[in-house]
């Protein structure tokens, strides 16, 4: 019964925890309430392992992004926090006037990164960025490609 109630306790604070994740700090920003919203077909918490897993159909909608992709694996921290986001299978991000497409992305949020691996694609202000690997840095607002990247450019014709 105890072990039960335990991990009542623990499902609350995570989903608690996903409910009001942000997913973009500014230290001058007035704190106002962020909700975030994660769907799928199904759900799985390994209340150990402090991962949740989202399988089938995933949507996170975010007042700063929207994921979506085949699965997406939320691991916590010992203290309950949101550590890292793993979605695989036909990931699209939108952000930020980007928007990405990939096999894989992986968010690490106390660095505020995103890597986009397994055929990226970054399509940004006209432009298009393919390589076998694409860092974004979200708080510094900028791109590493790398190896083989290429960059199209389209001009608006006059």
């Amino acid at each position: 019964m105890k072990k039960t109630s335990i991990c009542f306790i623990f499902s609350f604070l995570v989903m608690s925890s996903f409910l009001q994740m942000p997913l973009k700090a500014q230290a001058d920003e007035v704190a106002e309430e962020r909700i975030t919203e994660i769907t799928s077909d199904k759900l799985f918490f390994d209340y150990e392992g402090k991962k949740a897993i989202f399988t089938g159909n995933v949507v996170v909608t975010d007042p700063d992004l929207q994921l979506t992709g085949d699965q997406l694996i939320v691991t916590m921290t010992a203290d309950d926090e949101i550590e890292k986001l793993e979605a695989e299978g036909n990931v699209e991000i939108k952000m930020e006037g980007m928007h990405s497409r990939s096999g894989k992305a992986v968010y690490l949020l106390t660095e505020s990164k995103v890597i986009l691996t397994d055929g990226p694609q970054v399509s940004r202000e006209g432009s298009v960025m393919t390589a076998e690997k694409i860092t974004y840095w979200r708080i510094e607002n900028r791109i590493e490609a790398f190896p083989r990247a290429r960059v199209i450019m389209f001009r608006e014709q006059e």
